[in-house]
């Protein structure tokens, strides 16, 4: 699966649901992972956002944001 074509699924979603299993889709077409690209091509370009609605890009983990886990600074 190429860059562009996951961005196009991505961006195909209607829902979360779409979204969730777009994800699973872009995850077995990578070995299981998501791609290097995703988190900016996805998640910073504001794909999640504008598909999901705003905030969405600010997915939490029991340890952290993403940013804290990735070390970026604001």
């Amino acid at each position: 699966m190429t860059q562009e074509e996951v961005i196009d699924l991505m961006k195909s979603s209607k829902n979360s649901q779409e979204w969730n299993a777009n994800c699973d889709t872009v995850k077995k077409a990578h070995d299981n992972n998501y791609p290097n690209y995703w988190y900016p091509e996805i998640i910073l370009s504001g794909l999640c956002d504008k598909t999901l609605g705003e905030g969405s890009s600010k997915i939490t983990f029991s340890t952290g944001t993403i940013d804290e886990l990735l070390n970026i600074k604001h």
